[in-house]
């Protein structure tokens, strides 16, 4: 999920651009979700002009450029695309991201550009139970060609304290605030689709860039990490997806299987 950039934001109120891990050839890959405070969730499925990509699992918007987006598929393969005019264009792609490997299951993928204007990407593997997610970060370039990313400066294991029971997902998202904080969800379940689920976000660190110009991750090791936000499995929540908007407003995106999903707006930090 990324926030529309140049909508009107506030608490309660936003506008956002969802992706789904659909494989079928008729089935959805991008939405817009247009929350206003105190009504439900206007949901508009938007038609996909370009080849189908298969299982989309992140989003984030291209910094400076309303419309336009970086979607990641599952298997590391992203994708430049352009909402506009109630479609979902592909502009570019697919493009490997850089040391992927056979078997990598990636959630997560955050452009951040720094105050000289140079752009960083950072994305990360979901990780699995006792397995640590593997968060990576280069420098990139979005061009008309799609995004082409430099060679990775920054490789970094991570997992979380919470939740600890269950199919842990270590990072089912990631996003970059402006000024570097690197911002994560994880969540868990279980094989049945009705949950329990439970899911917590981390402010686990930071994305920096050092006097070569490369982007640095420094990532809090487990268990120093202290969620800000956090669901039990009474909540019932599995948070797959987060943006950020301005003044430290932020929304969830929950993909509760059988349950359904949720939006829910909330505030992070003061």
């Amino acid at each position: 999920m990324a926030a529309a950039e140049g909508a009107p934001v506030g608490h309660g109120l936003a506008d956002a651009v969802v992706v789904r891990g659909s494989t079928g050839a008729r089935e959805s890959r991008v939405a817009t979700v247009r929350l206003r405070p105190g009504r439900d969730p206007v949901v508009r499925e938007l038609p996909w002009s370009g080849t189908l990509p298969a299982g989309l699992e992140a989003l984030d918007a291209v910094p400076s450029r309303p419309g336009h987006y970086i979607a990641v598929s599952s298997g590391g393969d992203a994708f430049r695309i352009v909402v506009a005019n109630g479609r979902a264009t592909l502009q570019a792609g697919p493009v490997a991201l850089p040391g992927r490997r056979d078997g990598d299951d990636y959630a997560s993928f955050a452009p951040h550009r720094d105050r000289s204007g140079r752009t960083f990407a950072v994305w990360a593997t979901r990780g699995s139970g006792d397995r640590p997610a593997v968060v990576h970060a280069s420098s990139v370039r979005i061009g008309a060609y799609g995004p082409d990313f430099g060679t990775v400066s920054a490789r970094q294991e991570f997992a979380v304290p919470f939740p600890d029971r269950g199919d842990v997902r270590q990072i089912s998202d990631l996003k970059i605030l402006p000024d570097g904080t690197v911002m994560v969800s994880s969540a868990s379940g279980t094989d049945a689709g009705d949950g329990p689920f439970a899911s917590a976000v981390y402010e686990p660190g930071r994305l920096t860039v050092n006097a070569a110009h490369d982007a640095v991750l420094r990532l809090k090791p487990k268990p120093e990490p202290t969620p800000l936000n956090l669901f039990t499995e009474r909540d019932n929540r599995k948070i797959e997806a987060l943006a950020f908007l301005p003044g430290r407003h932020a929304s969830w995106g929950t993909d509760d299987e059988n349950n359904g999903g949720r939006v829910k707006f909330d505030r992070v930090g003061r």
